[in-house]
């Protein structure tokens, strides 16, 4: 799929113009923060070198060096994973390059930060190929998708602040015990069912194919969250009427979370368009809590809201910045594909004089947390790939494992290792740090 100009290959698709920016306040604000981008420099200390063991192995690797003064773009999106704050050892080591490569783009923290003439970028996921082509071309319903998710979660706040007296009585009730539990749980039906008409209008028409579900996760949501304030109020003492509201809220905002993740899951269902389908994932990616991919039995995608850090979260300048001139030329020729990485990098063949950037799946379980498994064989596909295929210079970033060592260390290339921190533990699944590895084919 190429969007934009031409990058080499097909017919070029031209984008919309800045008559399709609604909202011009905003995107003279983003238009701002891009020229503090442009200007802004930012230096790194330079690490010790040490030697590693390479846990039973007798191979010594170089820790980074690192001094990076590094001009980039944000990411468009929250992404498990990314590769957003290991740009300072990565963009050091980048060579000179014509076009770009990236099979698995992921957040694409690494594709926004470099210029190229043209640009390759892929996924396995149908979810994140729609949404980057939805913003590469500018499309109207997705915005239009946006901008109504973007009121009905401010219209969340308004309720709280129209209502905070109702609320903190109610609360204020339970907590004292002069209601019991039965009575709090029709007390706060009571409040949602009389003011239903203010929940409903938080929703467009398209968002709102199954009204029911989102009462019951209002009900649901607030009746826990009750629970919960009270028990934490009797172990550690009587909370301010801020934090009571600000708990609340959370308990609405996570409702209204909820259902927009009840139709993420059901996209197929409700026969959403490709517009509203990327704007739903887009809202999901940027409220689940911590990024995190995770999925049930059913196939369903079940992380929670992210919690009260989130509940004020405006999400406004973020979507007036994926509608920038700055994001515009970035995908100007751009090819955009969702294919598997083998397939796409036979499919455009890079020459030597271009670059590619590898960050698969990593060699674990972990290697499954957005529902496209990425096995041994793949990595073995990928090695094979590499080592007797690449015709141009790469860089692969992967976690240090002894399946990848074997993989990778006695095909001649620079192997580098960095310590990473995951900011979650998922499930115990992952140490929360780790040693990754930069190898590339090449010496700069």
């Amino acid at each position: 799929m190429l969007l934009g100009g031409n990058a080499g290959h097909g017919e070029s698709q031209r984008y919309g113009n800045t008559s399709q920016y609604r909202n011009e306040g905003l995107w003279r604000l983003v238009a701002q923060n891009d020229r503090k981008i442009l200007t802004m420099k930012k230096k790194y200390k330079k690490s010790d070198t040490l030697q590693l063991d390479a846990s039973s192995t007798h191979h010594t690797f170089n820790i980074l060096n690192v001094t990076a003064k590094a001009v980039r773009q944000p990411p468009l999106l929250k992404w498990a994973g990314g590769k957003e704050h290991e740009l300072k050892y990565i963009l050091p080591l980048i060579p000179s390059f014509n076009n770009y490569y990236e099979p698995f783009v992921g957040g694409g923290a690494v594709c926004f930060a470099l210029q190229a003439p043209a640009r390759f970028i892929n996924d396995k996921s149908p979810d994140l190929f729609n949404f980057y082509r939805a913003v590469a071309t500018q499309d109207t319903e997705f915005f239009q998708a946006l901008a109504t998710l973007l009121d009905g979660w401010q219209g969340v706040s308004k309720i709280v602040e129209q209502h905070k007296p109702d609320l903190s009585r109610i609360y204020q009730a339970y907590a004292l015990d002069a209601c019991s539990p039965e009575e709090i749980k029709y007390n706060l039906l009571d409040f949602i069912q009389h003011r239903q008409q203010e929940f409903d209008a938080l929703f467009a028409r398209f968002f709102y194919p199954n009204p029911e579900n989102f009462t019951r996760e209002l009900q649901r949501n607030v009746l826990s969250k009750t629970r919960r304030m009270k028990k934490l109020e009797q172990s550690r003492g009587q909370l301010p009427e801020y934090d009571i509201l600000a708990n609340l809220e959370c308990a609405l905002k996570s409702a209204f979370y909820m259902h927009i993740r009840h139709l993420y899951n059901r996209i197929t269902e409700y026969d959403m368009s490709p517009g509203v389908a990327a704007a739903i994932f887009f809202f999901v990616r940027e409220n689940a809590y911590a990024s995190m991919f995770r999925y049930n039995r059913r196939g369903e995608f079940n992380v929670p809201y992210g919690g009260i850090s989130y509940n004020r979260k405006d999400l406004a300048r973020k979507v007036a910045y994926l509608q920038s001139p700055t994001v515009q030329l970035q995908f100007r020729n751009t090819i955009i594909e969702n294919m598997d990485f083998e397939a796409f990098l036979l499919k455009y063949p890079p020459q030597p004089e271009d670059f590619i950037f590898l960050d698969p799946p990593y060699d674990s379980q972990f290697s499954t947390y957005s529902q496209n498994e990425f096995d041994q064989k793949d990595q073995e596909r990928l090695a094979h790939y590499l080592i007797k295929r690449c015709p141009a210079k790469f860089m692969l970033v992967i976690k240090n494992t002894p399946a990848i060592l074997n993989l990778y260390s006695h095909a001649g290339f620079n192997i580098s290792a960095f310590d990473k921190k995951y900011l979650v533990s998922f499930q115990d699944r992952n140490n929360r740090a780790a040693e990754h590895l930069i190898i590339t084919n090449y010496c700069e």
